[in-house]
């Protein structure tokens, strides 16, 4: 059959009750489970499948014992059939929004603090010239949030990079530069008067240490590798910035942080920068989403006056100040 014969008959005869199914099947191993999802009979199920089947010409899945394993047209079917029905709910979403007299909905994310004050400004912005879009703000792992990303339900993660986010759907966009890695110290520690300092030296001070699995710990021990020096390993495991903003308080203790989180914790004289060369770097912070789905159009909006602003913040930004939570962890002072 020609190629245009062939779209013809496909979008014709194809339903929407076949993308449904397709996307399930995909899911869900045997007809009996996508039947108890859709309410229906495994036998509706089946006959559906044989429907889809008859429309492309092609045998969608593999039937064995074990249930239904998907051919590769199935497998282009089912990535297409997700994109679709990710689309139309968009658009029952847009349409909602403006029989309910509101302007839609905005669904971010982010994974590290470096962004967190360039975000705050951009929602703040956004929000005071579109007031009736409702804006969230997603927490989750990474893996999780890149789920979200490539299902529609989340419309932009701030990251890292990171190659869990290496996926064909999502398109990434730098937001905030490389940054130096740099050591912090509470605002009276002793190593802060001194002009020289050795790294052996520093591995056997108090600290606060990023909890395993961090890409902070990972690049404090790979600094002090390189540097000939254990790895520090008295102290405190933590990673929140809350939590050693108030340890920097309470005693003489050293931290890691990018250096634009080490400028917040600076302007809000939680902690001062030690004079010490690391010789780490962070990735650059990424914006990403969803390339393959028709963004709302809020998301289209807020990544465009994201992307805006980072071009400028990338030659210089101003320092932002240190994170709500933070502040609040940094109320009283040592004395």
């Amino acid at each position: 059959m020609p190629a245009e014969a062939f779209a013809h008959t496909l979008l014709g005869r194809l339903k929407l009750r076949h993308l449904r199914i397709m996307l399930a099947l995909s899911e869900m191993p045997t007809a009996a489970a996508v039947a108890a999802r859709f309410h229906v009979s495994p036998a509706a199920v089946s006959k559906t499948l044989a429907e889809i089947e008859d429309i492309v010409g092609m045998p969608l899945f593999e039937r064995s014992r074990r249930g239904l394993h998907l051919t590769e047209p199935g497998r282009e079917m089912a990535a297409h059939a997700a994109v679709l029905l990710a689309q139309l709910e968009r658009l029952a979403e847009s349409l909602q929004a403006v029989r309910a007299g509101s302007q839609g909905a905005l669904r971010i994310a982010f994974r590290t603090m470096s962004v967190q004050p360039f975000l705050a400004r951009a929602m703040s912005d956004f929000y005071r010239d579109h007031p009736r879009v409702e804006i969230s703000v997603i927490e989750g792992g990474i893996g999780e949030l890149a789920d979200q990303l490539v299902d529609g339900s989340l419309d932009l993660l701030f990251a890292y990079d990171d190659p869990r986010l290496s996926l064909p759907a999502l398109r990434t966009a730098p937001v905030v530069p490389a940054q130096k890695v740099v050591i912090v110290a509470s605002l009276d520690h002793p190593l802060l008067t001194r002009r020289k300092l050795a790294a052996r030296e520093l591995s056997g001070q108090q600290w606060c240490i990023p909890v395993a699995g961090s890409r902070m710990l990972h690049l404090l021990h790979t600094a002090f590798h390189t540097l000939g020096a254990p790895a520090p390993s008295l102290g405190i495991r933590t990673s929140d910035v809350a939590a050693t903003a108030s340890l920097l308080q309470a005693g003489h203790f050293l931290a890691v942080f990018p250096e634009r989180i080490a400028a917040q914790l600076t302007l809000a004289k939680v902690a001062r920068v030690l004079r010490f060369e690391l010789g780490s770097r962070v990735e650059p912070v990424v914006a990403v989403w969803n390339d393959e789905l028709t963004p709302r159009t809020p998301a289209r909006l807020f990544r465009e006056l994201v992307m805006r602003r980072a071009g400028e913040t990338l030659v210089a930004e101003p320092v932002p100040l240190l994170a709500a939570r933070a502040v609040a962890a940094a109320g009283v002072r040592k004395r």
